[in-house]
């Protein structure tokens, strides 16, 4: 079978990293060897059933064999969108091999579209002539036929991330009728090489069509990697011979053995043997951790299970108990541990940067990334994952980057190839890019396929993040996925949402949760029942906190000098980054306490200088800090340590913030069991349980809030707490917040955890008159929030196609995860000559990343102006380099003087 003679060649791709002519000599590779180098790495995929794709087509019906022959030719048919004689006329060739140029045919629109709209063209000629491109059929069951057809075209041309779609205008403009029947004639050949010979009957029918649909989204998942991994040119070395399709096809499958090798084989789950390997300083486990290791996890199908328990408890190792065992029992071969923000990620990490290998056999390699960079977690996962060694990636155009250039960049940024590796930690974003109309979704899915995901302090979340989180747990476990979800405490309403969701996606009956939860409190729901359930505090761990109360911020600055002067650690959280950094000028303006001893920690610092307080927050008050490391020491911070960075201080202030938000910043409060001097109490030999008695005295949360008042008006925040009015809109929350804590005294944990958060979230709680505009706009913007939520969710029965989403899609960030407000990304960079840039974390290979933060947008907006910004066209260069369309860089200086930007302060804006 070989390549027709009359037909010119049609190039992939040439030896040039933009277009330009092609000179006698030049190498370049035909476009029929690179879509059979792609097909090969398909069969070799479902041969070796990488990402399920083998289960996916068995689901479809397929055997293995037929399984492995459709998705090559599926695959080899993506890029016949280049046959478009506007796309060959990307460059002239002057070697009378290649197809010359035409005058008028213009590339004008994506060659996956173009592809889309050929595929069209000549599935009308095939029901109009019979032109033999497909196997025949009778004329009633031609259209129903092409229906599926159409879907799996979407799936094969769709491989650059974004669905295809018909462009009429651009795609008569690209193509020359000898395009089209070179495409054809290839088409045929595919049949023939194959085995195409006629259509299952199956795809005639509805169900089965719904369920290509719904299974569309790993597939082409499995499309775009396969198209990565075929244009590797060091896997598949160009050619522009004309050969038999028989003889390459078999040189590009032995290629592509080697290439898909590139990404190691799944690494084998241990088997578990108890909690002791993995957790081996758990000389007791708490009665959370020994229901997790007891529970019966057999159930068939996917599991939700909701652990709800105090600070302290061992939520986390309870959760990793639960993810070894399903692992262990065939549910699941990974985990994604999702959080709230970056800070809680970095923490996570390092939690879990030794346990995770016990969850698989000794001698296995497997891949452990952190999703937000960090030069030592991305060189880890790059030595155990995936190694990209591609000559300088090309482009098409300047708008459209060619495979191998998507790839890099991909493989680039740790925050996306993360859930490709086989144990992922990052924020909960990464996973919610999956269900929404991001450029590349479908490998999110792809790598989110037979992982547990483990999600940790979801009550942090709005009312838009809360119905994201819906569509994720709908799309998860429509694939049979399992989630763990752990918080302090869900409110009654959230609960139900999240199980709703879960059962929606898994085709279970809808849950009745029990409205009357006790606490702590497990949730499970399987394919056989909703399970719930009441569980024992561990004693260690049950907290009394008395609450105080101080009404302005000198009140709060006496405190802190006098915790200092006792030599006692304290910390105030504030609501915003200006009241942090206003309290913490203050207090080394006074001078009173040595500079030394004060830290200041928010999150408008590079990400390089973020890790280092971070690590020293941990080295000062951290669960192994002694008495000599904590004395005196003064830390100011924001709400980027309330949830899962494991400190500990003696003394805690706090702005006011909804009630469940308090309790977290209480768990941070004399949260391990010291001496009085401060000093860890270390188990004697034998001891067990330890020491449960903490000697210092009678911790005490003090919240800084206005003036009881019990029939509040607008504005009753007062000026102390204006940003905090921003920070949480819903005034009522806070008020309520303010009344309970009032009238209990103190967090009693777990006595009082269901009366707190349903006393202030739950439905029948009193609104005072004066906020009930207030409360009907709170409403609105929950309302408002979870419908723009589901406008940018997809909707999984539509299938890979551009109708699954009511918005476009995009590879930008027209679209967030995130909707408080639209954050900028802004990298700090010392100028280099005339017009360069250099970053800011100047060593190591992702020194970019590091030099990285985020701000509102009206924050950038507003201060901008003050700073030293790059010319345009240095600008502009970083974008394009970087991928960061929207991006902004910032000047600083080496000597450190930039007024607006140190390591002690992070970025500061002023307000004049």
């Amino acid at each position: 079978m070989q390549w027709p003679d009359d037909i010119p060649g049609y190039f992939r791709y040439w030896g040039k990293a933009r277009p330009g002519k092609i000179h006698h000599g030049d190498e370049y590779h035909l476009l029929v060897w690179h879509c059979l180098d792609v097909a090969a790495c398909a069969h070799q995929m479902v041969e070796e059933n990488r990402y399920g794709v083998t289960d996916t087509l068995i689901a479809l019906g397929f055997s293995d064999e037929e399984g492995a022959r459709w998705f090559s030719w599926l695959a080899a048919t993506h890029d016949i969108g280049k046959f478009a004689r506007g796309f060959q006329g990307l460059a002239s060739c002057g070697n009378g091999v290649l197809v010359a140029p035409l005058a008028g045919k213009k590339y004008y629109c994506r060659h996956d579209s173009l592809g889309y709209f050929l595929w069209h063209r000549l599935s009308e000629s095939w029901l109009e002539d019979d032109t033999g491109l497909l196997p025949a059929c009778s004329e009633r069951d031609a259209q129903e036929y092409l229906d599926a057809m159409d879907i799996w075209m979407q799936i094969s041309t769709g491989h650059h991330g974004i669905p295809p779609e018909i462009k009429e205008h651009e795609g008569h403009l690209a193509f020359d009728p000898s395009d089209m029947a070179a495409a054809h004639a290839f088409i045929a050949a595919l049949n023939e090489l194959f085995g195409f010979t006629h259509w299952p009957e199956c795809w005639k029918d509805a169900e089965w069509q719904k369920s290509l649909k719904q299974h569309s989204w790993q597939l082409a998942g499995a499309v775009t990697l396969a198209d990565w991994l075929g244009s590797d040119n060091t896997r598949f070395p160009w050619s522009g011979r004309p050969v038999a399709l028989a003889g390459y096809w078999a040189q590009a499958l032995n290629n592509a053995q080697a290439a898909v090798s590139a990404i190691p084989p799944a690494s084998a789950v241990s088997k578990y043997p108890g909690f002791l390997p993995m957790f081996p300083f758990l000389r007791q486990p708490t009665p959370l951790q020994q229901y997790a290791a007891t529970l019966d996890i057999c159930a068939p199908g996917p599991q939700l299970m909701v652990l709800e328990d105090v600070t302290g408890a061992g939520k986390t190792e309870a959760a990793m108990i639960l993810a070894h065992r399903m692992m262990s029992a065939g549910k699941g071969r990974g985990l994604y541990v999702g959080l709230p923000t970056m800070a809680t990620a970095n923490a996570m990490y390092a939690r879990l940067a030794e346990a995770y290998r016990a969850l698989f056999e000794i001698g296995q390699r497997p891949s452990l990334v952190l999703a937000h960079g960090g030069r030592q977690m991305s060189m880890q996962f790059r030595d155990s994952v995936w190694h990209n060694e591609q000559r300088a990636p090309e482009h098409y155009t300047a708008d459209e980057p060619g495979a191998g250039s998507e790839c890099s960049a991909w493989f680039a940024d740790s925050r996306k190839k993360a859930l490709l590796a086989e144990v992922g930690v990052g924020t909960l974003d990464q996973l919610l890019m999956a269900v929404m109309p991001f450029c590349h979704q479908s490998l999110r899915l792809l790598g989110m396929r037979d992982k547990i995901l483990l999600l940790d302090e979801v009550h942090a979340y709005d009312g838009y993040m809360v119905r994201l989180l819906e569509g994720l747990l709908f799309f998860h476990a429509a694939q049979g996925g399992s989630v763990i979800i752990l918080s302090a405490t869900l409110h009654y309403a959230l609960r139900e949402r999240l199980l709703a969701a879960f059962a929606a996606g898994a085709g279970f009956v809808q849950p009745q949760p029990s409205p009357q939860a006790g606490y702590p409190w497990f949730t499970r729901l399987t394919s056989a029942a909703l399970e719930e359930k009441k569980l024992d505090t561990r004693k260690a761990v049950a907290r009394h906190v008395s609450v105080g109360w101080f009404s302005c911020v000198d009140e709060g600055i006496a405190l802190i000098y006098r915790a200092a002067a006792a030599g006692e650690s304290v910390c105030w959280i504030r609501n915003t980054v200006d009241d942090a950094i206003a309290v913490y000028r203050r207090l080394l303006d006074e001078g009173v306490i040595p500079a030394d001893n004060l830290l200041l920690f928010h999150s408008r610092f590079a990400f390089a200088d973020r890790l280092n307080i971070e690590n020293q927050a941990l080295h000062q008050f951290g669960k192994a800090s002694s008495a000599q490391l904590r004395r005196g020491k003064v830390l100011i911070a924001t709400q980027v340590i309330e949830q899962s960075l494991d400190i500990d201080v003696d003394n805690m202030l706090t702005d006011l913030a909804p009630v469940d938000l308090l309790i977290q910043r209480a768990g941070r409060l004399q949260r391990h069991i010291r001496t009085a001097s401060g000093d860890p109490k270390i188990p004697l030999p034998g001891d067990n349980p330890p020491p449960q008695a903490d000697d210092r005295a009678q911790p005490v949360l003090h919240v800084l809030a206005p003036d009881w008042q019990p029939e509040p008006q607008p504005g009753w925040l007062g000026e102390a707490l204006r940003g905090t009015g921003y920070v949480y809109a819903d005034h009522v929350c806070l008020w309520r917040t303010q009344r309970l804590l009032r009238e209990l005294g103190a967090i009693r944990m777990p006595d009082d955890a269901r009366r707190l958060v349903e006393g202030v979230y739950g439905e029948d709680e009193p609104v005072p008159p004066g906020l009930e505009r207030n409360a009907d706009e709170a409403l609105g913007l929950q309302l408002s929030q979870r419908a723009a939520a589901k406008n940018n969710l997809l909707v999984r029965d539509r299938g890979y196609d551009r109708s699954a989403s009511d918005y476009m899609w995009d590879d930008a960030k027209d679209i967030s995860t995130r909707l408080s407000e639209e954050g900028v990304e802004v990298f700090l960079a010392y100028p280099d000559g005339e017009s360069g840039l250099r970053p800011y974390a100047d060593e190591g290979e992702f020194s970019w990343e590091m030099s990285r933060l985020q701000v509102r947008e009206t924050w950038w907006k507003k201060h901008s102006r003050q700073f030293a910004l790059p010319p345009q066209e240095a600008l502009a260069a970083f974008r394009t380099t970087m991928r960061r369309h929207t991006a902004q860089v910032l000047l600083v200086s080496e000597a450190g003087n930039t007024g607006y930007y140190s390591a002690q302060y992070g970025l500061v804006g002023n307000e004049g």
